[in-house]
Order: C-alpha cells, then structure tokens, then sequence
C-alpha cells in the first residue's frame, strides 16, 4: 500500500472509486454531492494551495483518495476522503487524513475544515480522533451538514 500523490493516470481509478462509492452508500445524498471536480483533478486541485492524494494497492489500484483545496489564504477544505470497503478499519483512512493534514502544514495554513453530511459518521469519528472540533451543523431539509475544524499548529 502506498499514499501518494495523484497523477494523470489515476483518473479514472478515482473516478471509479467515488461514483461507485456514492452511487452506492449516499444514493439519496446526491443533491449534497458534486462531482464536476472529479473529472478535472489536476485543474482542480493543482493549484499552489492544492492537493490531492491517492491510496495505492500492490496492484496499483486507486483505493483511496483525499483531497485538499484551498478556502482562504488561512484555511483548506479537506474533500474527497474515500476508501473503498477492502480497505477500512486498517488505518488507511487514517493516514489519508494524517497525509493531508501534514500537507496542509507545510504549505502554512492555521485551519483545516471538513464538511460532511450526517451518514458520514465514520469520517467525521476519523476526523475527530484527529483533534477536529464540529463548528456549525446546517439543516437542508432532508440532510444535515456538519463543519468540523482542526486548528493547525
């Protein structure tokens, strides 16, 4: 298993991945979920306050992604984290986010912030052990949006 950075090719590996995972866990969440980011990664998510990175099998198979995008010149969004069925409860999601959260030091940013609907309870149990703090929870008539933030130091 490897955690690195995305590339071209992984395109449709992450394509593959998401759609599956949200046609199949989140089908009456769609409303909440855009996926014209996905089909233009590297546009995307390649500016200087971006990033974006890959779970990798031994088979080389995209198992997980994250993604990070810049909200302001003190703060990113962390978006994207997936991890298909295989590979959860084994630490993966866990060094997807730690992965993000060292990227998002580097590049200085004070805060880090997620944002999740309220069947995303494993992820957001992921980003509380982590240290995140829920800020704000949205009602949008049928779904709720919770905002977690992590103070960076």
């Amino acid at each position: 298993m490897q955690i690195r950075a995305y590339k071209l090719d992984d395109s449709e590996g992450v394509k593959n991945l998401i759609l599956g995972i949200l046609s199949e866990e989140y089908p009456f969440d769609k409303a909440a979920y855009s996926d014209s980011d996905i089909n233009d990664i590297s546009g995307v998510y390649g500016g200087t306050g971006d990033a974006f990175v890959v779970l990798e099998d031994k088979s080389h198979n995209v198992v997980g992604t994250i993604g990070i995008k810049k909200e302001s010149d003190n703060s990113a969004l962390v978006r994207r984290l997936f991890l298909d069925k295989e590979h959860r409860k084994k630490g993966y999601g866990g060094q997807l986010l730690d992965a993000a959260i060292e990227i998002c030091k580097k590049k200085q940013y004070k805060y880090l912030v997620f944002r999740a609907t309220g069947r995303m309870k494993a992820a957001m149990e992921l980003c509380k052990k982590r240290g995140f703090k829920q800020e704000e929870e949205l009602d949008l008539g049928g779904f709720t949006i919770h905002k977690l933030i992590l103070e960076l130091k």
